[in-house]
């Protein structure tokens, strides 16, 4: 990944079109060959609606602050809060997982107005005066939802009815869980027509909570970011679910085992030490306890060939957090080193013979480049499972479009998903198939590798193009994929420009957009997905997940001049249908920069609040549901049925 990317060519790099790509491609630090095909299969998608309680009162995430029972009364026709008082996090966000709005809704009348900052709360002392009226939850309503409590009075179940719609079309009735009271408004207008097919009866994957992660180099664990006093991380990770945390990559073959020691006590930046002690381990193992469920792939030292420090290393680590362990992963990338799989082999096992030796152990991998999934990552798994069988758990791959230096990292290959990308994904999954494994999982991936190219893999298109990535991933049974994470000064010292999640010196400072492109997903759900079709539309895709309760669709349009009018078919009579919009602030603008960017009309905070607004009412009629999906945007539709 440590490749320097010449100035001269940097501009041509960033907006090269399809006329100027080449045929190299990289992932890590090696390079291959592939086409440039866009994939059209359809896929699905999962919204997470979360556990909202609140008796009387209101409970935030990690920051909140909680005014106590009584509330604050402010003279006539000031504002009245009932018990339970009012609940706010910077922004008037609730993180997801944390937890949720107390009362019912917004209570109007000549006595004043209960609320709260970024959403809709009254307390118990709520009670609209003569001639006030209790409203449902609606408003900014974070991840989690809002759920009534023992204040207001919301109308029956908190229901939104629209005011109609096209014509032809009907009024529809959202019942939120998690997701917000449907509001009118939205994106409108006329675009290229396309129809989206749903066949909810033919399941081809699944998206559960820990679909999504994260992939850190192994310096990250000594650097004071990865601890339990990391609450900005901790938050984000729980707007996330439960994401799945790998740390490897190419530094963990830098990094050696040293054992009792301490971990720097605050966040610090460069030089990353590469002695991995006790203290840093303790360190992670909090960090993973603070968030919900989030477990770790945890790397050890291969190319060293000190199997003692290695075994000895994950030993101590399954002695402090086992229950939040996933597996232990030996090196990165061994296809880069002499001999290929079966001048390794004898090594490797010695390495799993080891490990394996410590109860209640796992082995993943083997974590190879873009170009050996075929040549490399297929005989391991066929001989680790051999010999191996039940405690080999996951096959890993990574993938990346292409190197930051290549004419491939370009606009116009973000734009669509690679068939070099897509034939990676069936082999794989050919692989995992062959051999009977509980998964696999792509986990170490980007946009281009090398960390990325400035202007392009920081920018709004990275996020389009991580939910097609995923999407295509689980369509072909893949159980999840983890986007790659550095600092400057880690894996060399090229600076990093893909990140979801934008850290310096140890501290979080800015939500890059392919987190969004994450947390769209994370607020489709979890369960089946189905396979849709898509006829109409320009770099156009659609996606579908059987959830809880309900139906979410994805519509991602990766087109930079063209909107969609979509017809939706969920292949059943539909009830009611909402949506919220992926988004740059400037319309259409593939390449908007970090803090350009909406989910829900509202932006995420580097403190992990996210003050989103209510998703809008979409037209049905029949089986089918109207969305429009404005130039460079992606909207994420909820059903009930």
């Amino acid at each position: 990944m440590n490749i320097s990317i010449p100035s001269s060519i940097t501009f041509l790099y960033r907006f090269a079109g399809p006329l100027l790509l080449a045929a190299a491609f990289t992932s890590g630090c090696s390079s291959g060959t592939g086409a440039n095909n866009p994939t059209t299969t359809g896929g699905t998608t999962t919204g997470q609606g979360g556990t909202t309680t609140g008796q009387g009162g209101t409970t935030t995430g990690t920051g909140g602050t909680t005014t106590g029972p009584g509330g604050t009364t402010t003279g006539q026709g000031g504002t009245t809060t009932g018990a339970g008082g009012t609940t706010t996090g910077p922004g008037g966000a609730t993180p997801a997982g944390g937890t949720t709005t107390s009362t019912g809704g917004t209570t109007t009348g000549p006595g004043g107005t209960a609320t709260r900052t970024g959403g809709t709360t009254t307390g118990s002392g709520g009670t609209p005066p003569a001639g006030g009226t209790a409203t449902g939850s609606g408003g900014n309503t974070p991840a989690g939802g809002a759920t009534p409590g023992s204040g207001g009075t919301p109308p029956a179940g908190g229901t939104t009815t629209s005011s109609g719609g096209a014509a032809g079309g009907t009024p529809g009735t959202v019942t939120p869980s998690g997701w917000g009271t449907p509001t009118t408004g939205g994106p409108s207008g006329t675009g290229t027509t396309a129809t989206v097919t749903v066949n909810p009866s033919s399941t081809i994957g699944t998206i559960g909570a820990d679909f999504t992660g994260f992939s850190y180099e192994k310096t990250h664990i000594m650097n004071g970011s990865l601890t339990k006093n990391n609450t900005n991380l901790i938050a984000l990770y729980k707007l996330l679910g439960s994401p799945l945390m790998r740390l490897c990559a190419n530094d963990v073959e830098r990094c050696t085992w040293v054992g009792t020691g301490t971990a720097p006590s605050t966040p610090n930046g460069q030089p990353f030490n590469k002695s991995i002690t006790t203290g840093g381990v303790d360190q992670i193992c909090d960090f993973l306890a603070a968030t919900t469920g989030s477990k770790i792939i945890y790397g050890v030292n291969f190319t060293a060939g000190d199997v003692k420090a290695s075994s000895d290393e994950a030993a101590y680590v399954m002695g402090k957090c086992p229950s939040s362990v996933y597996g232990f992963e030996i090196g990165n990338e061994p296809d880069k080193n002499s001999g290929g799989w079966s001048g390794q082999t004898a090594q490797y096992e010695k390495f799993a013979d080891a490990i394996l030796a410590t109860p209640g152990t796992s082995i993943v991998g083997p974590g190879c480049t873009s170009s050996a999934a075929s040549s490399f990552s297929a005989p391991f798994a066929d001989t680790i499972t051999a010999k191996y069988g039940s405690k080999f758990i996951l096959l890993t791959q990574h993938s990346y479009v292409a190197g930051a230096t290549s004419l491939d990292c370009s606009l116009a290959n973000l734009q669509i998903t690679t068939t070099k990308l897509t034939g990676i994904f069936d082999a794989i999954s050919a692989a995992a198939t062959k051999n009977k494994l509980p998964g696999w999982r792509m986990d170490e991936n980007n946009t281009c590798s090398g960390h990325g190219l400035s202007g392009l893999s920081d920018t709004f298109i990275s996020a389009l193009w991580a939910i097609d990535y995923m999407f295509e991933v689980a369509k072909r049974g893949g159980t999840g994929i983890n986007f790659h994470n550095g600092e400057t000064g880690m894996d060399g010292t090229n600076p990093f420009y893909y990140e979801p999640i934008k850290e310096d010196k140890g501290v979080v400072v800015q939500v890059q957009p392919e987190y969004y492109g994450m947390l769209l997903l994370a607020q489709a759900g979890t369960g089946s997905m189905v396979s849709t079709t898509v006829s109409g539309g320009k770099n156009f895709t659609a996606w579908a997940i059987k959830a809880n309760g309900f139906t979410s669709v994805v519509l991602n349009n990766r087109s930079a001049s063209s909107a969609v009018s979509a017809t939706v078919n969920l292949g059943a009579a539909v009830t009611s249908a909402s949506a919220i919009y992926l988004q740059p602030t400037t319309p259409g603008n593939l390449t908007a920069a970090a803090g350009n960017v909406t989910l829900a009309d509202a932006k995420v905070s580097v403190a992990g609040d996210w003050p989103r607004n209510p998703p809008y009412i979409q037209t049905v009629s029949g089986n089918n549901v109207s969305v429009f999906v404005p130039a460079a945007s992606a909207a994420l539709v909820r059903v009930l049925q």
